[in-house]
């Protein structure tokens, strides 16, 4: 990119969307300051800790195979650990488990997930150009027991909405990147994904609310929020479905599980969509000789639900659980319905740019791909 010093820009927002531009921005030669209503970086992706247990904001992974990630050469900078790339599915009173083929070949003969033979027709599909029109679960309703049992919950799970809500095209790519991906976590939280990238921007000033766009002095403003004050900020009457979901923080006992595997239920008894005692995958994620239970729904629901369903899912009594922290996340991701494209120019208006995942993807390659675009087109105007 050719270098255009001296040229300032505001960036509105230290989510990812607004760190990628920033730097995207900074390596060209602009002056940039990045302004953040909240006291911290990061958006969704950060981490508080309480009473010693580390806690995401929503339970998710950082695929370090991720096309943007890959570019910055982030993960290298994490002390990242590697998920374990096998799921538990909780059945009837017991639990099966389907692996990755090509480490867990012996997992993909159990029946209960499907036929050998439908699972060999699922790999042509992740080959195969998705159709127009359709949702994910358009597409995949085919696969019978593969689908009902493992790939829909699981799904569920990535989008945060029924399959039946995605559109086929934008949601097969997510799916491809989970395959063919490198999912895990840093030892001290998903936040510090945010921090490494933060550490990269010259200037970022928190506590820092911009209500209008006239508040700031720049050549340019990128604006990288959410996209709820987004259009507060730009006038804009309509924005995006957005998926929303809680993740519940259960302290359970010793000896409950020594799985490191996300466990869905095959069968939805209850809310829950996914459920993983992370701290057998991030031993850091608790106080030592405590297990440490992370728990997501999407639909409104009581602990006594979440309770009743996590006992079916686990098979063992959950009453004397502890609560560590509830996080209700209204805005947790966009939903790409059937038909959704994502936009083809980042530019609102004159000097002024947007960017936000829901723009381009609902991941975390999203967020970042739609920062440095914005920022790319900006240093062309």
């Amino acid at each position: 990119m050719k270098l255009v010093s001296g040229k300032t820009v505001a960036v509105i927002g230290a989510g990812l969307a607004g760190l990628s531009a920033a730097i995207t921005l900074q390596d060209a030669g602009c002056d940039v300051e990045v302004f953040e209503s909240s006291d911290r970086v990061g958006g969704r992706v950060a981490t508080d800790v309480i009473d010693g247990y580390q806690l995401d904001r929503g339970f998710q992974l950082i695929n370090a195979r991720y096309p943007e990630l890959v570019r910055l050469g982030i993960v290298s900078e994490l002390d990242f650990i590697v998920a374990s790339r096998t799921i538990d599915i909780s059945l009837g009173t017991s639990q099966v488990s389907l692996g990755d083929p090509r480490r867990h070949p012996f997992s993909a003969l159990n029946p209960a997930t499907g036929s050998i033979l439908t699972k060999v027709r699922f790999l042509s599909y992740l080959t195969s150009h998705a159709k127009a029109g359709m949702s994910v679960e358009e597409e995949l309703i085919k696969y019978g027991n593969l689908y009902a049992r493992v790939l829909k919950p699981f799904l569920s799970g990535v989008f945060l909405t029924s399959p039946a809500n995605v559109d086929a095209v934008s949601g097969k790519e997510i799916i491809r990147s989970f395959i063919s991906g490198k999912p895990g976590l840093p030892a001290h939280g998903v936040g510090e994904l945010a921090k490494a990238l933060a550490k990269r921007v010259n200037t970022i000033h928190l506590n820092s609310r911009i209500d209008a766009i006239d508040q700031v002095d720049a050549d340019s403003v990128i604006v990288a929020t959410d996209v709820t004050t987004a259009a507060q900020l730009l006038d804009i009457p309509n924005v995006p479905k957005l998926a929303s979901s809680t993740t519940w923080y259960h302290e359970i006992p010793e000896g409950v599980t020594s799985s490191k595997n996300l466990l869905i239920d095959g069968q939805t008894r209850g809310p829950v969509i996914n459920s993983i005692a992370i701290s057998n995958m991030v031993p850091s994620y608790a106080p030592s000789g405590r297990t440490l239970l992370s728990s997501t729904t999407i639909d409104f629901s009581s602990e006594s639900e979440v309770r009743r369903h996590l006992a079916i899912m686990w098979g063992v009594s959950s009453s004397d659980w502890a609560l560590i922290a509830k996080y209700e996340i209204p805005k947790s991701l966009p939903i790409f319905g059937v038909g959704a494209q994502g936009a083809q120019s980042s530019q609102f208006a004159e000097g002024v740019f947007i960017a936000g995942d829901y723009r381009t993807a609902p991941s975390q390659n999203g967020a970042l791909l739609s920062g440095r675009l914005a920022a790319q087109e900006l240093l062309l105007n």
